[in-house]
């Protein structure tokens, strides 16, 4: 409106001149239209501001810009080869990690409707239920230990902790106490360094996993874009004109107007005028 009143055009000849610099928001009551510059709309979770642009687009036309527009921000996939996935990362879901231990130590059919794996968001820990159900050789013995089977050890390493062994000494005393066995701990510990790297080795291998777990970890840690504050058109009327700031000090101002928290940080004794 108040660009309007300045300039004697229309609101939709604005709309067309501006086209590209502002967007309107999708995800606002279609009574409110609120628009907001380029730099501020093509930054931060452009992932998710396309998908609500994308489903909003298939209505309105008018957010076909804004479809457009964010895909040519998106970041980059990060390929497989170039993600680390370890046993324990708590983006992978569970249904992975359940079907790695049911191959890995051949888990009957009958024993996995109480072995199941359970990520709690709250506490931050895995749990694996019916650890001591499987007797197999492979849980006890191949990947497991004596007091720890495979199962004990797989939660372990989810919850990013070394097996421990622990043997009592003076038993029967008033001196008995729990130590750690470290024969059996080293042996438990070289299983768990094994598990770990059959992990790794398995969880790109099947191409459907493979390309569902590289989705899922772009949406969730690629898709930021930084914002980027451009101060070439701003104006500094009265300042002398002896003066010419430089681009880097005409986007600091943009970003100090626009995000309206930020911090110039300028090592000690640097030249802060420069």
């Amino acid at each position: 409106e108040f660009m309007q009143s300045i300039t004697d055009k229309t609101e939709d000849e604005l709309l067309k001149e501006l086209e590209g610099q502002i967007f309107r928001l999708p995800d606002t009551p279609p009574e409110e239209k609120k628009y907001v510059t380029a730099d501020e709309y093509l930054s931060g979770n452009v992932r998710e501001k396309l998908n609500i642009a994308r489903r909003i687009a298939e209505y309105n036309p008018e957010f076909e810009i804004n479809v457009r527009e964010l895909e040519k921000v998106i970041p980059e996939d990060i390929k497989a080869s170039e993600i680390v996935a370890r046993l324990g990362a708590t983006w992978i879901p569970e249904k992975y990690i359940e079907q790695f231990i049911y191959e890995l130590l051949d888990t009957e059919d009958y024993k996995k409707r109480e072995i199941k794996v359970h990520y709690s968001e709250c506490t931050s820990q895995w749990n694996v239920t019916g650890k001591s159900v499987d007797k197999g050789v492979k849980a006890t013995k191949t990947y497991g230990v004596k007091k720890a089977s495979a199962y004990k050890i797989i939660e372990t390493t989810l919850n990013l902790n070394d097996i421990k062994i622990y043997k009592k000494i003076n038993e029967g005393t008033p001196e008995e106490k729990s130590i750690i066995d470290k024969q059996q701990t080293a042996i438990a510990q070289s299983k768990q360094d094994e598990i770990r790297m059959k992990f790794e080795e398995w969880i790109f291998k099947d191409a459907d996993r493979r390309e569902e777990l590289v989705k899922l970890y772009n949406e969730k840690f690629n898709s930021i874009r930084n914002r980027e504050y451009d101060g070439s058109h701003l104006n500094f009327y009265g300042m002398n004109p002896e003066i010419k700031l430089r681009p880097h000090q005409l986007n600091a101002i943009a970003r100090i107007l626009y995000k309206g928290n930020t911090l110039l940080a300028h090592e000690v004794r640097s030249r802060k005028n420069i």
